[in-house]
């Protein structure tokens, strides 16, 4: 038996053609037709992910979600989560760094909130594009909501430049007393708990499945965020990804559905 971890965004879907491309949707249901298993792992929370999944004809057995801060099931019943610090999450939503970002997206294994502090913000899709109208995925809170009425496992904040993000991770990492792991996409940074990133959520299924052998684990992602897993499990990227994802690339591959192909 075989365990391949895939990252969605820009890996598995595609944005700009709102698709999960057939070679990758055929080539999990016979990876999976072969008794392996197929995981998705994301930054995303799990509403945000199920919204554009559901949307597809995928199947899979495992999701990993807010960077390897919450583990479900195929039916979504959370198996594991790791919440922040809640002393040192007030500390930070209320630092400069959360004030000079876009927004402030809070996410628990419930649910995903978010302040709008710029009309700069990406989120603002979630209100305004038509894809998303009438969409519970999201809604506005302050962070005094946030804060009082949300178990959070990941905050999401946004800037100008990937420079400026860069910046503002390397003091979340080594302020708030090492509470955080400050998680770079692009001019992004996603905060879980402290160890708390892709390559862990895998190790942390791979440990829930204990009882099975699995004889090859595959990894396969296109962003800064993926890269503690490719490097982890030695695992592969797409010739489309950035940099950051192809530098560390044992091989490279058009798409996740050939690189299960290729390793069936």
């Amino acid at each position: 038996m075989k365990i391949a971890f895939s990252d969605f965004d820009g890996t598995l879907y595609f944005h700009h053609e709102d698709i999960i491309p057939q070679i990758n949707i055929e080539a999990v249901n016979e990876w999976r037709s072969k008794g392996n298993i197929f995981v998705l792992c994301s930054g995303r929370d799990v509403h945000s992910l199920m919204h554009e999944v559901n949307n597809q004809e995928l199947t899979y057995d495992f999701v990993i979600c807010n960077n390897g801060g919450t583990i479900f099931d195929k039916n979504l019943n959370l198996i594991k989560s790791f919440p922040l610090d809640k002393i040192q999450l007030k500390k930070l939503v209320h630092s400069d760094i959360a004030k000079e970002s876009w927004h402030i997206l809070f996410s628990s294994a419930e649910k995903m909130r978010t302040t709008i502090n710029s009309s700069k913000s990406q989120l603002l899709k979630y209100f305004e594009s038509e894809k998303y109208k009438n969409q519970d995925i999201i809604q506005k809170i302050t962070v005094e909501q946030a804060l009082s009425e949300m178990n959070v496992i990941q905050i999401s904040l946004a800037y100008e430049t990937e420079e400026i993000a860069n910046n503002y991770a390397k003091r979340i990492n080594s302020e708030f007393e090492g509470a955080f792991l400050a998680n770079m996409n692009l001019n992004c940074i996603d905060i879980c708990a402290k160890g708390i990133n892709k390559a862990q959520g895998v190790k942390e299924l791979l440990n829930l499945q204990k009882d099975k052998y699995f004889e090859q684990v595959l990894t396969i992602g296109d962003a800064q965020n993926d890269v503690p897993m490719i490097k982890e499990f030695e695992g592969y990227s797409l010739n489309s990804a950035t940099m950051h994802a192809k530098n560390v690339a044992t091989k490279l591959y058009d798409s996740v559905g050939e690189m299960l192909l290729d390793n069936l």
